[in-house]
């Protein structure tokens, strides 16, 4: 999946890594796992979902954050973006 998201430009070499690094099927419940690594949306509960690995790698990517900078994320949900982003910023507030 992540090769993919590299050859259609929603991912850099870095924002790879991140996403690679991040177990997405433990922050999916249990019965979803088996497609925590398809580019969909997830269900999480409580009406929210999981955003798809091309749109975390999207905006992401879009941040272009470097090892110092500091990010504040707003609305949590299933902090799938959260962990992308703490591989890539000294800090993240969520």
């Amino acid at each position: 999946m992540v090769e993919r998201l590299v050859h259609a430009g929603h991912a850099d070499a870095s924002v790879a890594a991140a996403l690679l690094e991040v177990p997405r099927h433990r922050l999916v419940p249990e019965a979803l796992a088996e497609r925590a690594y398809h580019d969909v949306a997830l269900p999480i509960g409580e009406g929210q979902t999981i955003s798809a690995p091309s749109v975390v790698a999207a905006m992401t990517r879009a941040l272009a954050l470097g090892p110092d900078d500091r990010v504040l994320e707003i609305g949590t949900g299933s902090a799938y973006q959260t962990a992308v982003l703490a591989r890539l910023a000294a800090e993240v507030i969520s």
